[in-house]
């Protein structure tokens, strides 16, 4: 398949809207895109120069490479569908943009000839405009066989994206990987605006106050990497930090301590490896987090 290939997006939410967008933006040609909603896939056919289909078949038989952008659990079903109604064939190639699911899901095509693979942007993103401006310089977790495999990683890179190889076998791995680090990070947040909210301080201070420190958290990340990313009181080996961390916990949130013994656990490795901390030091950390784990479990068992 050459760069040129005719593309076609079935599903007009807003992954398939802002990957049609780029696409043609970056010139390939967007021959075709359908929603359930047809006003959907008219609005963004007129944005990218395409056709507007109600019925997905009538996207893959117009395009080479046909982009299913739907909900996980519509995939298989559509891409049945479109089998049944004969829009796969050899030199056809269908790709589904799930992180979880492999290139099994599209079997209906493959037994009809079609390439089939997987396209994953790794991006957290509530709009179109904002997924617009997020999958440049993304990563995409690509599976396929070539030729597929080349042409999906030539149209990443087009998009100013960068490939990562994802084994069929491993995309539940991948897929909660990338959910404990995206959906994880809010579920967090969250927790932290909460208890901070039982300090007196307002929901909505405390979410604009915390969100600078979330970002520097991330910002090191990318500058310095792991280990060196990890600051606060376990990087320190500030033993008394964590117990007060723990009575407070067991004052207002016990039901978090557990959380918080795992994750500390987590930041204790860390921790060595930087050298922020020594092995005595992480010896003790490791058992006040045991101790406090223990004391919360047997509290609950005691309900």
């Amino acid at each position: 398949m050459s760069v040129t290939v005719k593309i076609g997006v079935i599903g007009a939410g807003v992954l398939g809207s802002a990957l049609a967008r780029l696409l043609a933006a970056r010139g390939y040609p967007v021959v075709a895109v359908s929603s359930r909603r047809l006003e959907r896939a008219e609005t963004l056919a007129v944005a990218v120069g395409a056709e507007a289909h109600r019925l997905p078949h009538e996207v893959a038989v117009r395009a080479d490479l046909t982009l299913l952008t739907l909900p996980d659990d519509q995939i298989g079903p559509v891409a049945a569908e479109v089998a049944r109604a004969g829009g796969w064939g050899p030199g056809k190639a269908a790709v589904h943009t799930s992180g979880a699911l492999d290139r099994s899901v599209l079997a209906p095509a493959a037994e009809r000839g079609a390439w089939t693979g997987g396209l994953h942007p790794l991006l957290a993103a509530a709009d179109p405009d904002q997924a617009l401006q997020a999958l440049e310089g993304s990563w995409f977790g690509v599976e396929a066989e070539e030729p597929l495999l080349g042409t999906l990683e030539t149209l990443v890179r087009r998009l100013g994206g960068r490939p990562l190889r994802v084994p069929g076998a491993a995309k539940d791995l991948y897929h909660l990987a990338a959910a404990l680090a995206a959906n994880g990070a809010v579920a967090l947040f969250a927790l932290a605006v909460d208890l901070i909210g039982r300090a007196g301080i307002p929901e909505t201070e405390a979410g604009r106050a915390l969100v600078p420190l979330l970002r520097g958290s991330v910002e090191n990340l990318e500058r310095l990497g792991l280990p060196r990313a990890l600051t606060g009181p376990i990087a320190r080996g500030d033993h008394g930090t964590v117990l007060r961390h723990l009575e407070a916990l067991g004052r207002e949130a016990p039901e978090l301590t557990t959380l918080y013994c795992g994750l500390g656990r987590r930041m204790v490795s860390l921790a060595l490896a930087k050298g922020g901390l020594d092995d005595a030091g992480a010896r003790r950390i490791l058992r006040t987090l045991a101790d406090a784990e223990e004391a919360a479990c047997g509290s609950r068992s005691r309900r």
